[in-house]
C-alpha cells in the first residue's frame, strides 16, 4: 500500500498544476512544486529501500520501472523550475505514479557484486537513460494525438492545456539527446562488466540495446543535418523507446519471471 503514496501526491501535484493552467495562473504554482518534490522524496525512500539488501542491489522488474518513474517524476520537477511547459509535468507525474506502484511488488535476485560503486553507476546511468527517453516517449504520444485531432479538425479538448506543437517537439528532442548521450555511456562502461555474452545471458539485452541507440543516433543526425520533424520524428522516437524497452523490461522479464535466471 505504501507505493501507491508516490501516485496519489503527484496526481495531487498534477491536479493543482491543471487548475493553474485553468485559469491562466502559470503551470508552476507553488503548491504544485512542493507536492512533486514531496512526492519524489517519497518515492525515492521506497524505492532505494526496496532494492537495497545486505547482499546487495536486487532489482526486480517492478522496481526497475518505479526507478525509471522516479527518474522521471525528478526530471519533471526540475522541468517545472526551469521552464513553463504548461500542464505536461501533470502528465508526466501520472506515468512516474504509475511506474511507482509496483515498487517492491516482486523479488529480485540479490547481486552481491552490484555493492561496488562502478555497478551501481552503470545501473543508475541506465535508469536515467531509461528515464529521458521515457519522457521522450510520452511527448511522442501527446504529439501523435495533438496532431491527430489537428488534421480531423476535432476540438482539442484537454490537449489544449498543452504547450504549444514547437514547444512539446524541443522539448522531446532535448530529451532525446540527453538519453542518447547517457545511453552511449551506458553501453561504454557496460563493455567493462562484460566477459561472456552467453554465460552472463547479456546476448538479446545488448543487441537491442545497440539497435535502439543506432535508431536515437539517426534521429537526431536527420535532425540536426535535414531538420527533421513532425511524423518522422515520432516514428523514429517510437521505435526506438519499444526497441530499448523490449531490450531492458522483455529481456528481464523473460529471464527472471520466465526462466528464472538472472544478468551475470
Amino acid at each position: 500500500m505504501l507505493s501507491l503514496l508516490p501516485l496519489i501526491v503527484y496526481l495531487v501535484a498534477g491536479a493543482l498544476i491543471v487548475r493553474s493552467v485553468r485559469a491562466h495562473a502559470g503551470s508552476r504554482p507553488l503548491g504544485a512544486l512542493i507536492a512533486t518534490a514531496v512526492g519524489v522524496a517519497t518515492h525515492a525512500f521506497l524505492v532505494f529501500r526496496s532494492i537495497e539488501t545486505p547482499q546487495g542491489l536486487s532489482i526486480a522488474i517492478t522496481d526497475s520501472a518505479s526507478l525509471v518513474g522516479f527518474v522521471i517524476a525528478l526530471s519533471t520537477l526540475v522541468l517545472m523550475l526551469l521552464s513553463d511547459v504548461a500542464a505536461l509535468p501533470s502528465v508526466l507525474l501520472a506515468v512516474a505514479g504509475l511506474l511507482a506502484v509496483g515498487t517492491g511488488v516482486l523479488a529480485g535476485f540479490a547481486e552481491g557484486h552490484a555493492t561496488q560503486w562502478e555497478i551501481t553507476a552503470h545501473i543508475g546511468f541506465a535508469a536515467l537513460a531509461a528515464g529521458w527517453l521515457s519522457i521522450a516517449a510520452v511527448v511522442v504520444l501527446l504529439l501523435a494525438w495533438q496532431d491527430m485531432r489537428l488534421r480531423s479538425r476535432a476540438p482539442l479538448g484537454v490537449l489544449a492545456l498543452l504547450p504549444p506543437i514547437e514547444t512539446l517537439e524541443a522539448t522531446l528532442f532535448r530529451m532525446v539527446g540527453a538519453g542518447f548521450a547517457v545511453l552511449t555511456l551506458v553501453l561504454v562502461t557496460g563493455m567493462f562488466f562484460v566477459t561472456d555474452l552467453y554465460a552472463q545471458h547479456l546476448v538479446h539485452k545488448v543487441t537491442l540495446a545497440v539497435i535502439a541507440w543506432l535508431v536515437f543516433g539517426v534521429l537526431l543526425f536527420g535532425r540536426y543535418r535535414y531538420g527533421w520533424r513532425g511524423r518522422r520524428a515520432l516514428r523514429f522516437t517510437t521505435a526506438g523507446f519499444v526497441i530499448l524497452a523490449l531490450a531492458y523490461f522483455g529481456s528481464k522479464f523473460v529471464l527472471e519471471n520466465l526462466l528464472g535466471r538472472h544478468w551475470g
